[in-house]
């Protein structure tokens, strides 16, 4: 009966260490210049630490902060008379998100979520509902950069305005196991390989 509760146990540890990184969300970024009747556009692939974000509030990032809340970032630029092309993280001094005061759900389309304020991503005066920018470092005039509410300037100076804000695929979030979680499964594993080869009699006399 020990020997069953042991194992039972170590396996019950086991499945607890197995964190579930909700958390931690790709996502896909689109803008577009159509409002604006231009034809550039621009698209922004990352992973997103939501656990770092105030969720209701107004959350901004530079340097490592930048990189740690928006991991492996890059935004393509197309369509553009000028300034087309990938940007990365490096490329850029500022990002920030605000919230409008609502709690935003970061599994789904951001765009269009209700906000005490109204539906986020509104982006038309008088009506401007939370916002989503970044600003380049200076560094290059190709490099797209914040000009108003939701709205990026590429290089050529066409405006590009924040359409979709959503998870890159629609698979649930997965789980994935960190080192700690590694160690305590080959200890549970060692464990039970032990009790297996233990003779039974000496489990009895504990």
């Amino acid at each position: 009966m020990k020997t069953k509760t042991l194992v039972i146990t170590l396996a019950a540890v086991f499945a607890l260490a197995q964190v579930s990184r909700a958390d931690i969300i790709d996502i896909q970024a689109l803008w577009s210049g159509a409002q604006f009747s231009n034809g550039a556009s621009a698209t922004a692939t990352f992973t997103l630490d939501t656990s770092l974000f105030n969720n209701p509030g107004f959350s901004s990032f530079s340097g490592a902060a930048f990189s740690n809340a928006f991991q492996n970032f890059q935004l393509t630029v197309s369509g553009a008379s000028s300034g087309n092309g990938v940007f990365t993280g490096s490329d850029f001094s500022v990002i920030f998100l605000n919230t409008a005061g609502g709690t935003l759900d970061f599994h789904s389309e951001l765009v269009g979520q209700t906000t005490p304020g109204g539906l986020w991503g509104a982006a038309s005066f008088p009506t401007v509902v939370g916002d989503f920018n970044l600003f380049s470092n200076g560094f290059s005039a190709l490099t797209p950069t914040g000009a108003s509410i939701f709205t990026l300037l590429a290089g050529s100076g066409e405006s590009i305005q924040l359409t979709s804000f959503a998870p890159a695929a629609p698979a649930a979030p997965v789980a994935v196991p960190e080192t700690s979680t590694w160690v305590m499964g080959f200890l549970a594993l060692g464990a039970v390989a032990f009790i297996a080869r233990r003779p039974i009699a000496a489990w009895r006399s504990i």
